[in-house]
């Protein structure tokens, strides 16, 4: 069984609404995720985007409006970095807004495991449905998603959705929102933005793979 990390995304709500978005430096935008003629960088009514265009998906991008800021990009080491920079020219453009910037964060990833030993409606079926329903004209059940609220100790929360991987029968996607409350906390740095996506990525690794074997 192969473990992969699809996505990894930073997603700040602003503590209240962020109204002086500031107009970044096209060359900066389309230099930000190493392939200038791939990428765009525009206003949007989701608000000022930058994205990075190739197939298939998913794309590198950075989506800053006045409810929320969310980088995304396809490794935790990149997401990291890019979201400090952006985060500091935020600060300098706007030192006050920035003091204590976000009523909560997110620390979100898509995982895939893959090589399952048996196809993953299956194992959705047996681990979730198997003692569910008892009516004898019930053939067979066929989940396509399973979404669930996942508490820890110590206040932290996860929001998943399992699916079968697209085109992939023994594979299985693991959508992670791990939402954070952040009030009255500064922007966390790049080390500090690394601990948190490293430890919620193990935790939510080492809980799945307790179930998937």
């Amino acid at each position: 069984m192969q473990y992969n990390l699809i996505t990894a995304s930073f997603v700040g709500v602003w503590e209240k609404p962020f109204l002086n978005i500031p107009a970044l430096d096209r060359k900066f935008c389309l230099d930000l995720f190493g392939d200038p003629y791939s990428t765009t960088c525009t206003m949007t009514p989701e608000g000022f985007v930058v994205a990075k265009q190739f197939q298939p998906p998913p794309h590198p991008s950075v989506i800053i409006n006045p409810n929320r800021i969310q980088i995304t990009d396809l490794s935790i080491s990149r997401v990291c970095e890019i979201t400090s920079i952006i985060l500091g020219i935020l600060k300098n453009t706007n030192p006050r807004d920035m003091i204590h910037p976000f009523a909560s964060i997110g620390i979100n990833m898509e995982h895939e495991w893959i090589g399952l030993k048996d196809t993953t409606e299956a194992w959705l079926r047996n681990k979730f449905f198997k003692n569910v329903f008892f009516d004898p004209d019930i053939e067979t059940i066929n989940p396509y998603d399973v979404r669930f609220e996942m508490k820890i100790k110590g206040g932290w929360k996860y929001n998943i959705l399992l699916q079968p991987r697209a085109g992939q029968k023994n594979s299985l996607f693991v959508g992670v929102n791990d939402d954070r409350f952040w009030s009255e906390k500064i922007i966390p740095s790049e080390d500090q933005l690394m601990d948190l996506f490293t430890d919620s990525a193990i935790l939510l690794k080492r809980k799945m793979e307790s179930i998937l074997e």
